[in-house]
């Protein structure tokens, strides 16, 4: 049960983290872009926000991992 709550805690939390970054890169978008990564990607980068982009993402999966695997765990 432990497990599964720090799960749901590190989803959560990655989240909320990776919906402020969504929001704070959606308000500044840059003008120009090249085609392949596009004008979200190019504006997390411009604006140096790959790193807690993808540290939000990070977070989410692991937080389902976690509850994932507790929830096919054999019984306790």
């Amino acid at each position: 049960m432990k497990r599964v709550l720090i799960g749901g805690f590190l989803s959560l939390l990655g989240t909320i983290w990776g919906l402020a970054v969504i929001l704070f890169v959606g308000n500044n978008l840059v003008s120009a872009w090249p085609t392949p990564p596009g004008r979200f990607l190019t504006s997390v980068v411009e604006l140096d926000m790959m790193l807690p982009f993808v540290v939000a993402i990070l977070f989410v999966l692991l937080g389902l991992v976690i509850m994932g695997v507790e929830y096919f765990k054999k019984g306790d």
